[in-house]
């Protein structure tokens, strides 16, 4: 072991920093306590049912299946994203992709684009890129918007501006909202409610208006050419919807092979990240919605181009070992268990990726020679709190060992050795021999016999803690961690003195009393009972099972490349896999228990109503008189085509036909009436697939109220019965908009706040029909 830390770099010079700021350290404890509280809820929960350790087996099962054989599923994506409608490119690097957006911008006049939350595009440099290009790159996230006002970096990968608190932003937002369009308002307050409105006020007109709208994707579905963005606030809603052309720089890694898998993502990725049973907004689509007519007008951006970025991936996928950080989801789970991120924060990390899943990612996809990613594998306890977290089960602990030794093999040839080195060669010396070690450990009890009596520092225990040691390095070290002193006595001096500790108790090492009860000395203690299994150790871990696997399909053709990346891209990975065998069957995932249709009713009614959305059950016969009576007599309610005669009826004059509305027409309604396709009751989800009565995505985001008809029959347990019920519809090519509650954020002190770029109220209406029956059928 020794061997694995010689050539380790320094301790950055960024969480040195972080480490003596109080205010972050404080900021960080109190963010990841509450996140991980948050999560240990929704995840007991599926504890309780006895699926969610089959769940994270599936969720691992499916992306490594789609790893395995990666350039297979990549080009199923591209087929499906052409056929519809699509443009995909292929980028070998950060320049190339940087490059597309720039182009499609520039193609369409665009000088400013919005971008949804997107750590692709952070990871590329993006905004930089653009700006370069005299092209502004707006971000709407409310916690980029505050890091990009606040010319910072992100710390958090699911609260980038969680450094920052209330007093800090609304600083922020009154100096330099004014130089980038409208400004904050000079009475504003620190309220998060106030500082989320203030967002909401100042990105509003730039989505209206945008004509150029940049994503990434949480993930991609190969089958169907789907991608999908989970998000909170609405603003990647906005961003998908409004513009009239899209792009979405996606990584290779976020391939689903299936439909039907992205079942367990979509059960594990907002319980681990935001600690919901489902975040308020997830989004699919695929490719280009008909956008003469349809189901009431355009529905969409009329142009989606699709980028496939490389950057390092195919570095990562080569390597055996840390292959599997890419079947990462971009929870933060991890982040928000792990010590060392707790105390140093996100900046410490120098990249877009922070925490535990960053100290593998970066070193994996840029590649080892820098310091700072050459000291992130250090940055580790290896406590394994990490693997217990992810949902994907990426063995962190594992990889972190595998990058050091890596780390330590580029070092062998060096002609000075680092200090690192020059001590674990010293190291090696005493152990080696008997006698040496002998001295070593006489000269080490000197020493902690007068560091005891010069220290000022008790440890926990009583154990006295030597000060600051002399030498850069050194001194670097012990200034941010407290070193014990050595013991009096070896281990090896008080067996010899005391026969083991038979002949009297005496001190053990350190000088404690070596008894496990009163008077009981340790020899005449039972055998110890089998070590249980531990956080992060790999006793008790069940392995991701591996299925037969069959050679993998190769593409009898390929789009014309004129480039060369996306050959030289799909030859990377080819070449990164070779030997590997894919899964060829789909992987299943567990299903929880399912109760009578009453109890699965009143479990959605409940679960709707956890999200701070009004729910109330109305008899079929009683529905139009309820409607009629949920708004003033002066609102206006935007209808879509395929609303009800009875409803038209009861809303009268208050009625606004969806006669392809603008989107300033639909920022000025008062609200939207629409229908469902299905409701989750498990989740408390509303699904819109877009049909008649469901109206464009538009509708259902840009109105400040949405007054939503779910009927008993739509509603189905949980979300493998949603995904089974909504593939049709999919693969019919429609878009899918998955609403729980009204859009929300917490990156403001995680204070919880409604309505940020969607709509502020949701009011659910669930028609109660005696006869009808809910199942799984």
């Amino acid at each position: 072991m020794s061997g694995t830390f010689v050539g380790m770099p320094a301790f950055p010079e960024a969480a040195r920093a972080a480490l003596g700021d109080t205010q972050l350290r404080h900021n960080l404890a109190h963010a990841t306590g509450v996140i991980r509280a948050k999560r240990a809820a929704v995840v007991g929960e599926l504890e309780e049912a006895g699926i969610w350790e089959d769940l994270r087996l599936a969720g691992a099962a499916v992306k490594q299946r789609a790893l395995d054989d990666l350039a297979t599923h990549l080009e199923t994506l591209e087929r499906t994203l052409t056929e519809a409608g699509a443009t995909v490119h292929w980028a070998r690097d950060a320049a190339e992709a940087n490059a597309v957006v720039a182009r499609v911008a520039r193609a369409h006049g665009a000088d400013e684009v919005v971008k949804v939350k997107s750590m692709a595009t952070q990871e590329i440099g993006l905004n930089e890129a653009l700006e370069a290009e005299g092209i502004a790159a707006w971000e709407t996230d409310l916690a980029e918007l505050i890091v990009q006002l606040g010319d910072d970096l992100p710390s958090h990968i699911l609260v980038p501006a969680i450094h920052r608190n209330r007093a800090e932003i609304r600083e922020i937002f009154l100096r330099r909202m004014a130089d980038v369009g409208r400004p904050a308002p000079a009475d504003l307050s620190d309220d998060p409610a106030v500082l989320a409105g203030a967002a909401r006020e100042h990105l509003r007109e730039k989505f209206l208006r945008a004509k150029v709208g940049v994503s990434g994707a949480n993930f991609a579905v190969a089958e169907t050419g789907t991608l999908v963005v989970v998000e909170s606030e609405g603003n990647g809603r906005m961003c998908l919807t409004l513009p009239e052309v899209l792009v979405s720089v996606v990584g290779i890694e976020k391939v689903v092979p299936t439909w039907a898998e992205l079942d367990p993502l979509l059960r594990l990725l907002p319980r681990s990240s935001t600690g919901e049973r489902m975040n308020p907004y997830t989004s699919t689509w695929s490719g280009v919605t008909d956008p003469d007519g349809g189901d009431g007008g355009a529905d969409g951006p009329r142009e989606v181009h699709v980028v496939l970025l490389d950057n390092g991936r195919t570095r990562a996928l080569a390597d055996d070992v840390g292959r599997q950080a890419l079947r990462c989801i971009r929870c933060s789970a991890c982040l928000n268990v792990c010590p060392v991120y707790e105390r140093t924060g996100g900046h410490a990390y120098g990249s877009v990726y922070p925490g535990p899943i960053g100290a593998i990612l970066n070193p994996l996809l840029h590649g080892q020679g820098d310091p700072q990613t050459d000291s992130l594998p250090y940055a580790s306890s290896l406590c394994g709190a990490c693997f217990e977290a992810c949902p994907v089960r990426i063995d962190i602990p594992e990889v972190l060992v595998h990058l050091r030794s890596k780390v330590v093999d580029s070092h062998r040839g060096d002609r000075v050795p680092k200090p690192e080195a020059l001590a674990m060669r010293a190291a090696a010396w005493a152990f080696s021999d008997a006698s040496r070690l002998g001295l070593v450990e006489k000269a080490s009890g000197l020493s902690g016999r007068v560091l005891a009596r010069l220290s000022r520092t008790t440890l926990p225990g009583g154990r006295p803690a030597a000060g600051r040691l002399p030498g850069p390095g050194a001194a670097a070290w012990t200034g941010a961690r407290d070193l014990p002193a050595p013991p009096r006595e070896s281990f090896r001096a008080w067996w010899a003195r005391t026969d083991g500790g038979r002949t009297e108790p005496g001190p053990g090492v350190g000088g404690e009393q070596a008894t496990d009860l009163p008077g009981r000395p340790v020899a005449d203690a039972p055998p110890p009972e089998p070590p249980a299994a531990q956080p992060g150790s790999a006793v008790g871990r069940q392995p991701v099972p591996e299925p037969e696997r069959l050679p993998a399909h190769r593409s009898p053709s390929a789009p014309a490349d004129p480039t060369g990346a996306r050959a030289e891209v799909l030859d990377r990975v080819r070449a990164a896999l070779a030997g590997v065998v894919p899964t060829p069957e789909p992987v299943p995932a567990p299903v929880g228990p399912v109760g009578t249709p009453a109890q699965v009713l009143d479990l959605f009614a409940e679960r709707v109503a956890d999200y701070r959305a009004v729910v109330e059950r109305v008899a079929v016969a009683d529905l139009a008189a309820h409607v009629a009576g949920l708004f003033a007599p002066t609102d206006r309610v935007v209808v879509p085509d395929g609303t009800a005669e009875a409803l038209l009826a009861a809303l009268g004059e208050r009625a606004v036909p969806d006669d392809a509305l603008s989107w300033a027409d639909l920022d000025g309604v008062d609200a939207v009436l629409t229908s469902a396709s299905v409701g989750v009751a498990e989740t408390g989800t509303i699904v819109l697939d877009h049909g008649p009565g469901q109206g464009r995505r538009a509708l259902s985001l840009v109105p400040d109220r949405h007054v939503v008809v779910v009927r008993a029959d739509q509603v189905v347990p949980d979300v493998p019965d949603a995904v089974d019920r909504l593939a049709a519809a999919v693969r019919a090519g429609r878009a899918l908009t998955w609403i729980s509650g009204p859009s929300a954020t917490s990156d403001i002190e995680l204070d919880r706040v409604e309505g940020v770029h969607g709509p502020r109220r949701l009011h659910v209406l669930l028609v109660a029909d005696p006869a009808t029956a809910v199942d799984r059928g």
